[in-house]
């Protein structure tokens, strides 16, 4: 094996102990095996370096944050050390199935001819059994319009020449989840290319709480609420040109989550300013209960609302 692995895995984790042999031994069990996998710990409490260690892999790297900054954070880590040509992201209680890397790696070489940087593999929830991205049946092309406009949606497995990501291209670390928004970016930027087979692995029900699990994001409305507004300073004039209505729909969803963290000043200036691409019944009344309610009262139907969705 080559001293410079072709494919770099990245993988963020913070007390995840018990779930982390299953994720990297989907990685140890590839076809490919010209591969690095970077674990970055997020300044764990529990055993998580023992579990890590334990593993007598030369392929694996692990690295441990001094404090606790976050996924996005430790994600940004694993580029900085990636060496592979080709890199991706596996989460924690998460698993690859054995021939991913070799297929993505394979696909990449095959489209190299035609720019294209980033291929999009579809995910597989374990427990609802259904693929992750919508919109989009066929092998084919991803246009940035489709994605920013939300007519191709959901959540693909990413894999990027590294070479695409510069200096500047990382995930904002004062953000809550939202990769998309660093991929819609790259996009701006290069081809994308999307092939309808499953070579990921969603794990949910394993005693604990995805981070983009619907409802703890009440739990992350202050960041979750930045991260909304930073992504329409971005996208937002383009998006009001290209599909104003997802626009709107985008601009409630903010005003909404600034009432609901007591700002309703500005929440229910971004609400009224919606209104003018469509009606949004959940934001209208989140608008309306401002007048006569706290926002912590808000926030507690909002709570239970989601409880009974979800």
């Amino acid at each position: 094996m080559d001293n410079v692995p072709v494919f770099t895995i990245t993988m963020a984790t913070y007390n995840r102990a018990n779930l982390l042999p299953r994720a990297i031994n989907s990685v140890l069990n590839q076809s490919c095996h010209n591969f690095e996998l970077i674990i970055v710990d997020d300044g764990s409490r529990d055993n998580t370096e023992e579990v890590c260690r334990s593993f007598k892999d030369s392929r694996i790297i692990y690295y441990k944050q001094e404090q606790n900054r976050g996924v996005l954070a430790c994600r940004n880590k694993g580029f900085d050390l990636a060496r592979g040509d080709y890199t991706a992201i596996l989460d924690d209680d998460d698993e690859l199935l054995p021939e991913a890397l070799e297929v993505a790696i394979e696909k990449h070489k095959e489209l190299s001819l035609r720019g294209i940087k980033i291929v999009c593999f579809d995910r597989m929830d374990f427990e609802r059994k259904r693929r992750s991205v919508f919109g989009i049946n066929e092998e084919g092309d991803i246009k940035y319009d489709d994605i920013l406009c939300e007519r191709i949606y959901g959540d693909s497995w990413v894999v990027v020449r590294r070479d695409l990501l510069g200096e500047n291209d990382r995930f904002d670390e004062r953000l809550w989840g939202n990769e998309g928004y660093l991929w819609l970016k790259l996009l701006r930027k290069t081809k994308a290319y999307y092939v309808p087979r499953v070579l990921y692995i969603n794990h949910r029900q394993h005693g604990g709480e995805r981070i983009s699990d619907s409802r703890d994001r009440l739990k992350h409305l202050p960041r979750s609420t930045l991260t909304n507004r930073v992504f329409l300073e971005e996208f937002g004039d383009e998006m009001k040109r290209k599909c104003p209505k997802v626009y709107g729909r985008k601009l409630g969803v903010v005003g909404a989550s600034q009432i609901l963290i007591s700002d309703k000043t500005e929440g229910r200036k971004a609400i009224r300013e919606s209104l003018k691409y469509g009606i949004s019944i959940y934001c209208l009344l989140i608008f309306l209960l401002s007048f006569i309610l706290t926002s912590r009262q808000i926030k507690l139907l909002a709570s239970n609302y989601m409880r009974i969705r979800y």
